[in-house]
Order: C-alpha cells, then structure tokens, then sequence
C-alpha cells in the first residue's frame, strides 16, 4: 500500500528530473525484481532461438527462419512491455505488482495495442518518405507548421521527421494501458504529453538508451561463445534491462503529465516511493 508522506520522498506520479527518473526506476525495479523480470523473461525464449538458428547456419532457409520468427517477436514483445507498464502505474500507485494480474492487464487490452502498433507503423514509414514532400509543401504554404511550428530541420535532415514523430509518439503504450485509450487518441494522448518539451524527453530518453547500452553491448561479446549458451546471455540480459527502460519512460510519461497539470490520471498527492 502507499505509504504515508515522509521527508526526502516525493510522488512517483508528479514531476521528476533525470536524476530522479534514472534513481526511482532502478529502485523500484530491485524491489519489485522478480515480477518484473519474470515478465521480461518472456521474450528470452523466441530471442535465443533466433539466435541460434542465425549462428548455427549461414543458409538462406536459416536466414528466413530467424526473419519468420521476428513477427512473433514483435508480438511478444508488445505484450510485456504492456504489462510492465501496467505493473509500473501499480507500483506508482502504493501497491505490488503481479506477474498474472500484470499480463492479464495486457492482454485485456490485446486489441488495443495493436490496433495502436499497427496505425504507429504505417505512419512511421510513410514519414521516412515524407520529408522532401513536407519540405516542398512548406515553400508553397507559408503558414503551414507542425505541432505548430514551422521547424525546417524536420524537412531537409534525413529521416529527421522520423525521429520526431517516434519521440512524440512514443509514450503511445503508456496512452493505451494508463489513459486507456487507442489509435488516433492514443497517439494524440501521447503528442499532448510531449508537446512543448520535444528536445528535453529526447534527451531523457537517449541518457536511458546510453544506460541499457552498455550492458548490452558487453554481452554482445558473447557471440564468441557456441551459438546455444551466447544467444542465452544476450536474451537474458536484454529481459533483464527491458523493465528498468519501460519505467523509466512511464516515469517520464507521468512527469510530462504532471507539467502539463493534465488531470487525466487521478493521482494523489500521498502516493510515494517507499523508502
């Protein structure tokens, strides 16, 4: 349950700097380590498969098995980071999270969240076509602007506008299993948090990205073992980086709210990180 107010303590729901963002997230991950993680885990198994089939062969018919098994992938993936990010709203509330309750909650909302992915992935590769077009109709139209600003840079850098929109869009899990809301709305939900400090959550996020790099990459150095036990460590340190970077952003999707003074959440001043 919440604990009652203490001094140095703050809401988990409120705003938050990088510090507090990066420091809430590792603490609430190691004391909620095991659902978390048991969580992740679930996308191990299809990822060492993967890799082994791409180590053990250079054929083509074991190219196209590893590309086959990037669909149920993406799917797998989608439904964990749902449910992590159901367990982080529960943990921000005062309470502990569930491996079951966490996944039901995700797959509750199965539909939205790939009608949701789906809408993301049209519009994600129709943008890295779009930049000359928007550059184009900007020198015709000269009031045109996006989020209502007239930022060149998102016409004429390539796969800038790409950029953009996934920063802008990617708080659109957050939308769909916090705000309950799919599709367009979810996406809008997502812009809306977003809008006015675009430059900050990149930076945000890139420090997050740097954080799980690292250990990453030093397992990558696994692909000097057999196929079996280095497709092993590099899955199993990816389910075990995967929950602290899905709180950290809900963390950052809460924050942005909170500046926002959006009260679409419902959250309460006495919900607070246990010390």
């Amino acid at each position: 349950m919440a604990q009652p107010p203490t001094p140095g303590t703050r809401p988990l729901r409120g705003t938050h700097d990088l510090g507090e963002i990066v420091g809430y997230s590792y603490r609430l991950y190691v004391r909620d380590f095991v659902p978390l993680f048991l969580l992740a885990l679930l996308t191990a198994p299809l990822q060492l498969l993967s890799g082994v089939i791409t180590q053990r062969s250079d054929s083509d018919a074991a190219e196209t098995g590893a590309q086959l098994l990037l669909y149920p992938q993406v799917f797998v993936s989608l439904v964990v980071a749902a449910a992590i990010v159901h367990a982080a709203h529960v943990i921000t509330a005062g309470d502990r999270p569930s491996f079951n309750a966490s996944l039901d909650a995700a797959f509750e909302r199965l539909g939205a969240i790939f009608r949701t992915a789906l809408l993301l992935f049209g519009l994600a590769l129709a943008s890295t076509l779009a930049g000359p077009f928007l550059g184009l109709y900007w020198l015709r139209n000269k009031e045109a602007t996006v989020d209502g600003r007239r930022d060149w840079w998102l016409a004429w850098v390539p796969l800038m506008l790409f950029v953009y929109l996934a920063i802008r869009w990617g708080f659109n899990q957050q939308a769909v299993m916090i705000a309950r809301k799919e599709k367009w709305p979810a996406l809008d939900d997502s812009a809306e948090a977003v809008r006015g400090q675009w430059w900050r959550v990149l930076g945000i996020m890139l420090v997050v990205v740097l954080i799980v790099l690292g250990p990453s990459l030093l397992a990558s150095t696994a692909t000097l073992l057999p196929p079996l036990a280095s497709s092993a460590i590099i899955s199993g340190v990816s389910a075990l980086l995967l929950p602290f970077a899905v709180i950290a952003q809900t963390l950052l999707y809460y924050d942005l709210k909170a500046r926002q003074e959006v009260p679409k959440l419902s959250y309460t001043e006495d919900e607070e990180i246990a010390p």
